[in-house]
């Protein structure tokens, strides 16, 4: 076994263990990830065969650990903890790095000295689609909206990731929505007040009878709980969000809805 830098050519394999574990992720998060932070992407090569791997992804300030799976036949021999100490010393030189963890994994996670910030519960609607808006709206404030929130130029992802998705705004919140394989993801949704990520968010939904939804929000969002209970979502799954190294002052009351599901803030 050894490990090597993640190329284009194991997206495929990357993506088809994924969608074994019932992840929802798609190609271009993965080659997000791969093109921005080549470096920090990595594979577990047995007998000529990828079996697993690891994406990171930084920021100026902090990193995150994303997409790490092994392939089933390969688990329990230290494929895993090898990819995840190889992308943790990627990740050092910065003061902070988090993760999304299943609850199951957060006592393996604090021997490596990380701690738990969050949980990030999954919600979800059936029968609902997304509408599509005609224009986007101005990308410097919702750069600007983000960077208050988690403490952090995360503008070279996020004019990435908009490019791919749609998004809204209004007076003091704004809301990124996009289609992954059979289902449609919010996220970003970062609002300055309740009232305002409502009315994005009502304004967004369609009947569809074929359709559903997901967003992952922290926790601690009362108002995010508020709204999405009263609108008929349904708590699906729950994960963890966790720091090692320092803790910025995140506005979690401000997050309504991660970027992605759990791989990069």
């Amino acid at each position: 076994m050894y490990l090597r830098q993640m190329e284009t050519d194991d997206l495929g394999i990357m993506l088809e263990m994924a969608h074994a574990e019932g992840w929802s992720s798609d190609r271009f998060e993965f080659e997000l990830y791969l093109n921005i932070n080549p470096m920090g992407c990595f594979c577990c090569i047995n007998n000529e065969k990828v079996v697993g791997g690891i994406m990171t992804f930084t920021y100026p300030n902090s990193g995150w650990i994303g997409n790490l799976i092994v392939d089933r036949k390969y688990r329990l021999k230290g494929f895993g903890k090898a990819l995840f100490c190889k992308g943790l010393r990627h990740l050092s030189p910065l003061p902070s790095t988090f993760l999304c963890a299943s609850p199951m994994a957060v006592r393996l996670y604090s021997e490596f000295g990380f701690r738990k910030v969050s949980n990030i519960n999954r919600w979800e609607r059936k029968g609902v689609t997304l509408h599509l808006p005609k224009n986007k709206g101005n990308l410097e404030y919702v750069l600007a909206v983000d960077s208050i929130c988690w403490q952090e130029d995360r503008s070279k992802m996020l004019g990435q990731v908009l490019k791919n998705r749609s998004y809204v705004v209004n007076e003091s919140a704004w809301l990124g929505f996009g289609r992954v394989d059979d289902h449609w993801t919010i996220g970003p949704w970062e609002a300055c007040d309740k009232e305002s990520a409502f009315k994005l968010l009502q304004g967004s939904l369609v009947e569809s009878n074929d359709q559903h939804i997901l967003v992952d929000v922290p926790a601690q969002n009362i108002k995010a709980w508020d709204i999405l209970t009263n609108m008929d979502f349904n708590v699906v799954g729950t994960s963890v969000l966790m720091c090692k190294g320092l803790l910025p002052d995140i506005a979690f009351d401000n997050i309504y809805g991660l970027a992605s599901m759990g791989s990069k803030g």
